[in-house]
């Protein structure tokens, strides 16, 4: 079998390069499916981005012209990602590809509703072409499943990490990870107000750690603002090299979204045996619940503020969260047991 898989560069730095370099760092997958990867966006300027997108449909066109191709494995986002992902489609279809589309945008339903008539038919005709549709959790099916005509294309595979083979967690950790996008859609705003009323109840050593690209937002500024320079520090864009080191001074991983798919960060550190709290929206209560984390609505500045005091100053409940954390994750987020569904579904289309 042979898989084009086309999705984003890796200086978008977010969690669909996270899933698509899964694919790429498995020597099996890669081996067993012939992988090849080409990647159509990237940051930067419109200018710019618009440049690398065509040379990459040309790669895509080279490529597929070899007729060696069984499966296009597309993901796709919201807005722009559609339209660019609807010509990778028919490139596939034009040249007999079967074609996977697998849907990551945190706010695709929102952007949809929102959008007019004539765009949202034509979302509805980029699904429909499709063979196989993967989506990130059950919450998706209803509403994914209103768009398209033939229901059995869905396919819930959840987004998945490496997992050690024992709980790695630290019982003396005592700083808290905010790991994302820094923007109000991941509510950081909110994190810092929580903390900002948490501040009196926390021991001098508990800090917030903030990691993720800035864009605009001036994280540095907010901290001062709220005086929590004693308590928050940003610390830019976390490498892999580096999250090992990171995650043994995590205590607690703290997201608290208004919009997602199943974020990346929740299953990186719930693999990592780190409890989190965050919010109950998309995919994450199929991922954390009020036995192995903490989930409270989004927007609660009151409850977050609360449930971190609550588990930063309760070592044991801490640690049995992290033990129900690392087990959810080894049963339900592997990626072993995420690439054994895909390749399956690769199968049945093939």
């Amino acid at each position: 079998m042979h898989v084009l898989m086309v999705g984003v560069d890796e200086s978008t730095k977010g969690g669909m390069w996270t899933v698509a370099k899964n694919y790429l760092d498995s020597e099996q997958f890669a081996d067993s499916t012939h992988l090849k990867y080409i990647s159509t966006s990237i940051t930067g300027s419109i200018t710019g981005r618009v440049l690398f997108t065509a040379k990459a449909l040309l790669k895509i066109i080279k490529e597929l012209k070899t007729g060696r191709y069984d499966i296009a494995h597309i993901h796709m986002a919201e807005r722009g990602s559609v339209y660019r992902k609807n010509i990778v489609v028919d490139l596939a279809r034009k040249y007999g590809c079967k074609v996977v589309l697998h849907l990551h945008g945190a706010e695709f339903e929102s952007w949809y509703k929102g959008s007019s008539n004539r765009n949202k038919s034509f979302v509805r005709s980029v699904l429909n072409k499709a063979d196989g549709i993967i989506i990130l959790g059950n919450y998706w099916k209803e509403f994914i499943g209103s768009l398209i005509d033939d229901q059995e294309k869905l396919h819930v595979i959840y987004n998945a990490v490496r997992v050690p083979d024992k709980n790695p967690y630290n019982s003396s950790a005592d700083c808290m990870l905010f790991l994302g996008v820094v923007g109000q859609r991941k509510g950081i705003d909110d994190l810092l107000q929580a903390v900002k009323l948490a501040d009196s109840d926390l021991y001098p050593s508990v800090k917030l750690l903030i990691y993720g690209p800035d864009d605009g937002y001036g994280i540095g500024t907010k901290i001062n603002e709220y005086e929590l320079e004693h308590r928050a520090e940003y610390c830019g864009w976390l490498s892999q090299e580096n999250r090992k080191d990171v995650f043994d001074r995590i205590a607690l991983n703290i997201l608290p979204s208004y919009n997602e798919g199943l974020p990346m960060t929740i299953l990186e550190t719930m693999a990592y045996g780190i409890p989190n709290i965050t919010t109950n929206i998309a995919a994450i209560p199929e991922a954390v619940d009020n036995e192995n984390g903490k989930i409270i609505g989004p927007g609660d500045i009151k409850a977050l503020s609360s449930a971190i005091v609550e588990l930063i100053a309760d070592r044991e409940k801490l640690m049995k969260k992290s033990e129900l954390s690392y087990l959810t994750a080894k049963t339900k987020f592997s990626l072993e047991e995420h690439f054994n569904r895909v390749i399956n579904l690769y199968n049945e289309l093939v």
